[in-house]
């Protein structure tokens, strides 16, 4: 058993953690919250005034009162290629000054559904100043004036759909036609400004096959569509198209694949090793994990609408939550397994890493790891700071944008901490007590086969690290995901990261660097929800910070009061 009374905090634990969240601070907080102090940045519309404000400029510009509108929907759409060129390049500051205003690279979409009209209205908002900035009809085919204008486009044709598009605020004077059609069928027109960089800002104008030039004040929208792009330089397009290929593989490959065996070998030793441990151990977390990932899900339809968006594909918002669910089901499950063949293969291996319930100390033991979490956290922050920096510096990393992660697509953003809990509960069940602990039993035992006899203390510290590499380098495969490039950064960063947080399970036990995780997300989350711009946020993202502290705060005087007498 372990020792489950409170115990002092070593001084050299306080120091490193002091040390961590300084370099924190430095190098991950204060540039970004300087910059955006410097930005003077206005507040972000609401999903809900967004909404308003497209029924507003539905009825201003395109003549459709609020009472024809049967359904809308708002998605947060951002252009990560366009945003990953301009960090890559530090060129930031110049999209803010040229481009950001009339022609942003991150938009609310809000669509329409008009009574009697097929497909939606789908107009772009700017996201804090709520100004048109790009409107389609979606699901109609494209203007005949522009089918007609993809065989022999005509200086004519053009000048009447940038007519057309001066209706709907666009100001002809700043686009010149570039003598082609665009992808989509219409007109395409480049922008008067100055590039930035080499990224070039396009104007693309369908107008409905009847649209002539006259004094109309709302011409028809069915059928048209006034948008833009950036053309951004083929190498770099290149270079993402080739990042985002070896992310799929790495995440299918290195992720997914481990996973499914890993999900085997979980319930094949929860069988074998289950009479070590109890087989009600993690059904409370399993359960936990998959509520709230549902209630997440539900919460992030708008990001799971971007992601098929942005994949060419709309299944639905039915059919990617059905998915969804299922695959939580799925890691719920293997979370369950994973507690209880984990637990098991170590109490096998003379150690326990988790204290349980019925155990009297387990409250005490609860607000220790709550304790030591934050500190633990504290360190693994500063670590992760300094290997971005190094990466940074080193392999030219640089982030990018993508709407299926972002804040603005959570139907209430303040429930984003619960992923903390998700993320805490589930990754360290898997990657660590059952990981480690498998990759621990098949070296040792290989070790004590090869010598006859049980390996030396020493060989056993040697091989026990060796065991977190495995299940660290599966736990990083699975983040490739991000808006992180080139992509073997976070592998990278994460692989670094596996050995603290293996050392410390090791070191501290199993409820600590679960309370580790959490807080380390939840502080990452809480600095996001600070400056997100969102109303009501920085309480939001001061109370994420807290998170951790209270459960940890509710579980120790819960089990006071209930616990079993011994």
């Amino acid at each position: 058993m372990i020792d489950n009374r409170p115990l002092p905090l070593d001084r050299r634990w306080v120091w490193a953690s002091s040390v961590g969240l300084v370099l924190f601070l430095l190098i991950q907080v204060f540039p970004v919250t300087g910059q955006l102090f410097s930005m003077n940045s206005a507040p972000v519309l609401t999903r809900g005034e967004a909404e308003q404000r497209a029924i507003e400029w539905a009825a201003d510009k395109f003549n459709v009162a609020a009472s024809d509108v049967s359904k809308t929907t708002v998605t947060h759409m951002t252009d990560g290629k366009t945003n990953g060129y301009f960090s890559k390049h530090a060129l930031a500051d110049a999209y803010d000054k040229q481009w950001a205003a009339a022609t942003p690279t991150d938009v609310y979409v809000v669509e329409l559904y008009v009574n009697g009209v097929p497909g939606a209205l789908a107009v772009s908002l700017h996201m804090e100043s709520g100004e048109l900035v790009a409107w389609r009809h979606l699901g109609a085919a494209a203007g005949a004036s522009a089918g007609e204008a993809a065989e022999q486009p005509t200086a004519e044709q053009a000048a009447n759909a940038l007519q057309y598009a001066s209706a709907f605020g666009i100001r002809p004077d700043d686009w010149e036609w570039t003598g082609g059609t665009s992808a989509g069928g219409g007109f395409a027109y480049a922008s008067r400004q100055p590039a930035i960089g080499e990224a070039k800002l396009v104007l693309e104008v369908a107008a409905p096959a009847d649209f002539r030039l006259t004094d109309s004040a709302y011409p028809s929208w069915q059928g048209g569509a006034v948008s833009y792009r950036v053309d951004l330089p083929a190498p770099f397009l290149a270079y993402m198209e080739r990042q985002e290929r070896w992310a799929t593989e790495l995440s299918v490959f290195g992720f997914i694949l481990p996973q499914v065996l890993l999900f085997i070998l979980a319930i094949i030793y929860t069988g074998t090793h289950g009479g070590h441990t109890s087989y009600r151990r993690g059904i409370f977390l399993a359960l936990v994990f998959f509520a709230l990932y549902a209630g997440l899900t539900f919460n992030m339809i708008p990001g799971l609408r971007a992601g098929t968006w942005e994949s060419g594909i709309s299944p639905g918002d039915n059919l990617n939550l059905a998915v969804s669910l299922v695959t939580y089901a799925a890691m719920a499950l293997l979370t369950y397994f994973s507690a209880v063949g984990g637990d098991g293969l170590w109490k096998s291996m003379g150690r326990s890493l988790w204290p349980r319930w019925r155990e009297s100390g387990y409250g005490e033991a609860v607000l220790k790891s709550m304790k030591e979490g934050y500190f633990l956290a504290f360190i693994l922050l500063g670590a992760q700071s300094v290997i971005l920096l190094l990466l940074e510096k080193s392999l030219g990393a640089f982030a990018s944008s993508d709407a299926t992660q972002s804040m603005y697509n959570m139907s209430i953003p303040l429930l984003l901490p619960l992923l903390a809990w998700c993320a805490g509960i589930s990754e360290e069940l898997q990657s660590r007590l059952f990981g480690i602990g498998v990759f621990r039993k098949w070296f040792v035992g290989l070790a004590r086969k090869l010598k006859g006899g049980e390996p030396s203390k020493r060989t056993a510290v040697v091989l026990t690290t060796l065991a977190i590499v495995p299940p660290g380098l599966f736990w990083a495969l699975g983040h490739v995901g991000y808006a992180v490039y080139p992509v073997y950064t976070r592998v990278i960063e994460l692989v670094l990261l596996s050995f603290l947080f293996g050392w410390f399970m090791l070191r501290f036990g199993l409820m600590t660097v679960i309370f580790a995780h959490v807080a380390l997300d939840a502080i990452l989350m809480g600095m996001q929800m600070m400056f997100d711009g969102l109303p009501g946020d920085f309480a939001g993202g001061v109370f994420s910070l807290l998170t951790p502290a209270l459960v940890g705060i509710v579980i120790g005087r819960l089990h006071k009061a209930l616990r079993p007498q011994v």
